[in-house]
């Protein structure tokens, strides 16, 4: 637990590790106190989980159980944990949240038969309803972000805070009968930001509430404030012998995992870098051409430079061009195709009765720009343990920096490609009795450092010679 030590900004700690498990305890239909059960002296581990591509909070609890609380209390999934985790004592509640009960899993009795070690399971309640019911009604001429803050208030009415970006566009939407956080992502699907480009809106939740963001509102906040400096300095040098400086350790991470560096195959596959899509319109029988290309995306980026360079294949295109009009008969690899209501208001007939079809879904800008977004704010993952914060969650961005090896070199100099900024995809609080410490998962979209080089050392290579 934390005592008075150095001020490293999360008032005072001695260890990085430190933290105040203020309250664990399980909340039964039982009235009076005898329905509360503190859970901290059978605690093993806590683990916190939050990701930008899930919308709810989940986590589970290893207990050591000589009590019988599974007989005593008749558990069945109707229980609620309420959790409170502080960096110490003097901190506020950064972390206060009630949590619904799903399963109990991983059940061993001791041989002894004194006690039993089993997990609970728990999520956020929102979670469980979504489950449990689904939404069939009609929205018209609404926004999404209208209609997504009237599901979450009026229908799942969390009492949670609600953080939600405004989206361009007026709809007519038929809630297609899915649950209800499957109905939010759908839309999700659809949205577009007023103050961002393209169609990279995400739903989720962390330990602040509920969130609609552009992926560009995040990396826009993270720009001008990122929430903290991180490095990864293996040698973990000390201020003073046989002291160690809690400031500098506060913000070291313990351990660094590369995911994904870069996968060009995949992404020519998927359209990360240039992307075409083809409507059709069956009313009118019309098409369009929806495009993606990364030369010409002006979208908020994490860092300042590009995720490639401008190296040219054989045919003299890059990896976001399209084939240069010289070969015939070449078109764009990753295509598809989607069915259209873009031009029916234009049409002379139609436009007498405005209101006899649906305002434009608009899917030739959302659907090319949607799968490069996504697969770009992916592109680049790491993943780093740090000491436990209950500050940091899913959205927020950071700063990482680490060394490159580099042999040759008097002085060690951060690596250009795995240092900059960052944003939390995920984030796993694990707090035990030796310690708390914080998992995050990072991806970004950019590289602090271009990606120089030309074709010319290269020039035969491309062409095929085999030398």
């Amino acid at each position: 637990m934390a005592t008075n030590g150095q001020n490293t900004g999360t008032q005072y700690i001695r260890n990085p590790t430190d933290y105040n498990l203020k309250q664990l305890s399980l909340i039964t239909p039982l009235q009076g106190p005898n329905g509360v059960v503190d859970l901290l002296p059978m605690m093993i581990e806590l683990d916190l989980f939050e990701d930008i591509f899930s919308p709810t909070i989940s986590g589970e609890v290893v207990l050591q159980d000589s009590l019988g609380l599974m007989s005593k209390y008749l558990l069945n999934g109707t229980e609620f944990i309420q959790v409170q985790l502080q960096k110490t004592t003097e901190d506020a509640q950064w972390i206060s949240r009630n949590y619904r009960i799903f399963k109990i899993s991983k059940r061993e009795i001791s041989d002894t038969n004194l006690y039993e070690v089993y997990v609970i399971n728990f999520c956020s309640e929102e979670f469980l309803l979504s489950e449990q019911y689904r939404i069939s009604k009609s929205a018209k001429g609404k926004q999404i972000d209208f209609i997504i803050n009237d599901i979450l208030t009026n229908y799942l009415k969390t009492q949670k805070k609600v953080y939600l970006d405004a989206t361009t566009g007026v709809y007519d939407f038929v809630l297609p009968n899915k649950k209800i956080f499957e109905t939010i992502n759908w839309l999700a699907t659809y949205a577009q930001p007023t103050n961002g480009i393209g169609a990279d809106m995400l739903f989720y939740e962390n330990s602040q509430g509920y969130h609609f963001h552009s992926l560009q509102t995040l990396y826009k906040v993270g720009q001008t404030s990122p929430y903290r400096n991180y490095k990864f300095d293996p040698k973990n040098i000390l201020t003073k012998p046989g002291q160690i400086d809690v400031n500098q350790q506060m913000t070291n991470a313990t351990d660094f995992q590369m995911l994904d560096f870069f996968d060009t195959l995949s992404a020519i596959s998927n359209g990360t870098f240039s992307n075409k899509v083809i409507t059709i319109d069956p009313l009118t029988r019309t098409a369009n051409v929806g495009l993606f290309n990364y030369n010409n995306y002006t979208g908020q980026k994490l860092n300042q430079y590009a995720l490639t360079n401008n190296y040219q294949n054989r045919l003299g295109g890059t990896m976001y061009n399209p084939p240069p009009t010289t070969v015939i008969g070449l078109e764009m690899g990753t295509l598809r195709m989607a069915s259209t209501n873009s031009n029916q208001k234009k049409n002379p007939y139609i436009e007498q009765n405005p209101d006899s079809v649906a305002n434009d879904i608009m899917i030739e800008k959302y659907l090319p720009n949607r799968v490069s977004q996504l697969a770009l704010a992916n592109y680049m993952r790491i993943k780093i343990t740090v000491p436990g914060d209950p500050l940091l969650m899913a959205g927020a961005i950071i700063n990482f920096n680490t060394f490159g090896i580099n042999p040759d070199a008097s002085t060690r100099s951060m690596d250009p490609f795995y240092s900059g900024k960052y944003l939390v995809t995920a984030v796993r609080h694990v707090v035990k009795n030796s310690g708390y410490i914080t998992v995050l998962e990072l991806a970004k979209d950019s590289v602090s450092t271009s990606y120089s080089g030309t074709n010319s050392s290269l020039s035969q290579y491309v062409k095929g010679v085999q030398i």
